[in-house]
């Protein structure tokens, strides 16, 4: 949903109503309306917030009458709503009934964040032309909304750390659905349950034991309701066992893209919330990035304080055997200290096999290429089998998830045509990829960049030649000792064989870009022969 405080403004009933104070939190999303019948404080503890129904997006209405000339009350009231995620007040019949709002009153609200709206002094305003403008807002809204994920995890982002529970997002589930809503783990027991209208939860528990039962997968009539049905599916959050998600309504059938967002969403909040807000499970903001979900990743930005527009490094640990991730596991914490090192912004978690990093930009290169050989090395001595790729000079997200995806893909083909490397790079992956496009596209146009390594006057001296220039170019990095040294011979024999292929292929093979295609068919031609 996304009607804002500022939207509200524009409603018929609210046109002349203008805003003392809160100003800064307009852009705040709405997601019902109340009446304040008492401002006490301690009203409010004993009847709305320990039971813990009480949370952000709603706004209220009053006019203060049970405490006109209180100042100290209406500023408890105000403090009290605040600390339970009210909005804001919607103030009538100032300088009718009440006399005025006081300084204190609007400070408050300022330094709180607190919208505070007053209405025109008019004793022929009524409640009810407010209340019936909202909600219908709301109804509209909620009717026409697809995005259920993001608008609960921005309502939950709202919410104070105390109220970041399982419980309040079941209950933003309840009113987006406008059904009730249980949640149960593998043995049947209630853990949470959200009833819509809230006066039929004595109802549901009193029959509780009978719509488990009667909670298939799937849909199906309820027998206890008139009209009413019952959806039940499994929800699996990230860590700990499966539960049961059941949706009770009234009316026609809730829409399977509807269903698949609800699951999403709950999955979502047991990771995060499900054994308290401390515990935040980063994955999902790093499976949002990856599955290209921009509305989810930012409100999980916003919930965790990343600014997404300073990560500019993907950094991808994996392995070949079940040792591993456990490998990665264990070292984990020290691995995201070692990135802290050298980048100001750094989050990692798993996803899928692998472990990632994410971080900003390096202070230096330099640094950065010290800490990934570091990792790697110490990695190895335990694994062999793991690599680090190192996705460098990221612009967005999309860019992140296309670095992910090319790994995924061409990471085995960028070790054939690297045999000799444990750390790659992004344009090393990407260069895999371009190579097994080619061999995809058949023999014929595989032979039209083979034609490059037509050099030697016999079989036997092709092959030296290409293998010469394929290790210097591909795993020596251009440099003729190490070439040298992993061709087992000496540097002397190295320059001669460059000499010959030069005269052979009519330009100098460090020269650029005369030498891009060469070293993409010495990168085939690896390919093809493991």
């Amino acid at each position: 949903m996304s009607v804002s405080v500022h939207d509200l403004l524009k409603l018929p009933s609210l046109r002349l109503a203008r805003v003392v104070a809160g100003r800064q939190s307009l852009s705040k999303r709405v997601t019902s309306i109340s009446v304040l019948e008492s401002a006490d404080p301690s009203l409010l503890v004993d009847n709305v917030f320990e039971q813990g129904e009480y949370f952000g997006s709603e706004i209220a209405i009053t006019g203060f009458l049970d405490c006109q000339d209180d100042i100290d009350l209406q500023c408890a009231a105000i403090k009290r709503l605040s600390e339970g995620g009210e909005i804001g007040l919607i103030l009538f019949y100032v300088g009718v009934y009440l006399p005025r709002i006081d300084r204190r009153v609007i400070e408050l609200a300022d330094r709180l964040g607190f919208v505070l709206i007053r209405m025109p002094a008019s004793k022929d305003l009524r409640y009810a032309d407010v209340i019936s403008d909202v909600t219908e807002c709301l109804h509209r809204d909620r009717a026409q909304s697809d995005f259920i994920v993001s608008d609960i995890l921005a309502r939950m982002s709202t919410l104070p750390l105390h109220q970041r529970t399982m419980n309040s997002a079941l209950r933003m589930i309840s009113d987006a659905l406008m059904a009730s809503v249980l949640l149960t783990d593998g043995a049947d027991h209630l853990l949470n349950l959200a009833c819509w209208p809230q006066s039929i939860e004595s109802q549901i528990r009193e029959n509780l034991s009978s719509l488990l039962r009667a909670a298939v997968t799937g849909t199906a009539p309820s027998g206890y309701f008139s009209d009413t049905r019952i959806t039940a599916f499994s929800v699996t959050p990230d860590t700990g066992a499966a539960m049961q998600l059941i949706v009770i309504r009234q009316g026609p059938a809730i829409e399977n893209a509807v269903l698949d967002q609800i699951r999403d969403v709950t999955r979502i909040c047991a990771n995060i919330w499900g054994q308290g807000y401390n515990n935040i499970a980063i994955k999902e903001l790093i499976r949002s990035i990856l599955e290209d979900d921009p509305l989810k990743m930012n409100r999980l930005a916003q919930i965790f304080h990343i600014d997404i527009a300073n990560i500019h490094e993907m950094w991808i640990l994996t392995g070949d055997t079940e040792d591993s991730r456990e490998i990665l596991k264990k070292h984990s914490s020290s691995l995201e200290k070692d990135l802290k090192s050298c980048c100001r912004l750094v989050f990692s978690d798993f996803y899928e096999n692998d472990f990632l990093l994410f971080s900003s930009t390096a202070s230096s290169r330099q640094e950065a290429e010290t800490v990934s050989e570091e990792m790697i090395t110490l990695l190895r001595l335990e694994e062999p089998s793991i690599t680090l790729t190192r996705c460098s000079n990221l612009k967005n997200t999309t860019e992140v998830r296309k670095a992910w995806l090319a790994h995924k893909k061409y990471r085995t083909d960028a070790r054939r045509i690297f045999p000799g490397k444990s750390r790659f790079s992004s344009g090393q992956v990407n260069l895999a990829g371009e190579c097994r496009t080619i061999i995809e596209k058949g023999e014929e146009h595989i032979a039209s960049y083979l034609s490059s390594l037509s050099f030697g006057n016999t079989v036997e001296s092709k092959r030296i030649d290409a293998d010469t220039l394929s290790v210097y170019m591909l795993d020596a990095d251009f440099s003729i000792p190490q070439a040298a040294e992993l061709l087992h011979v000496h540097p002397n024999t190295v320059k001669y064989r460059l000499r010959t292929t030069d005269n052979q292929l009519g330009f100098h093979h460090d020269r650029m870009p005369d030498n891009m295609r060469l070293y993409l068919a010495l990168a085939i031609r690896r390919l093809l022969e493991t």
